[in-house]
């Protein structure tokens, strides 16, 4: 199955909610650190470990987003584990001062309009999970391929 880290300031529930709903139809999983209560363990492992698992990361850049210092650690830790990262940025928000995301492309979020920047959203996810499903697809057809022409060697050598 796919899946899909939210990182985002706990202030905007309303948006992560909206955007987990719509993933969820696309037979995507959804990670948001406070959904999973894990008493005891340290946030930041449990955390950093869902981000290495998942298969991308959604960062929600909104004018609470870009000061919390948790979305600014789970992006470095999502471009240290080489996770697909997608940015979405509050119309009128500068992420300049975000070196990871200097130069990056990012999808517009306007409050006034939210369903677009979620469907875009849900639209690059989606064709990402069908990359990964073809990948997967072409792995088993080269293995099989790969099995067939072993076993035709083997048999030839027992001749």
């Amino acid at each position: 199955m796919y899946s899909v880290f939210i990182s985002h300031s706990t202030q905007d529930r309303g948006l992560v909610i909206a955007l987990a709903h719509i993933l969820t139809k696309f037979e995507i999983k959804v990670f948001v650190a406070e959904w999973y209560l894990t008493p005891g363990e340290p946030v930041r492992k449990k955390v950093f470990e869902k981000i290495e698992k998942s298969d991308c990361i959604v960062a929600l850049l909104t004018q609470n987003g870009v000061r919390s210092n948790w979305v600014n650690q789970e992006i470095e830790c999502a471009l240290k584990a080489g996770r697909t990262l997608i940015p979405i940025v509050e119309k009128g928000v500068n992420i300049n001062d975000l070196a990871a995301l200097q130069g990056k492309e990012y999808i517009e979020y306007d409050p006034h309009q939210y369903e677009d920047a979620l469907s875009k959203t849900a639209g690059f996810v989606k064709l990402l999970k069908l990359k990964k499903q073809e990948q997967k697809k072409a792995l088993l057809v080269a293995g099989g391929i790969l099995a067939f022409f072993l076993l035709l060697s083997s048999q030839r050598e027992g001749k």
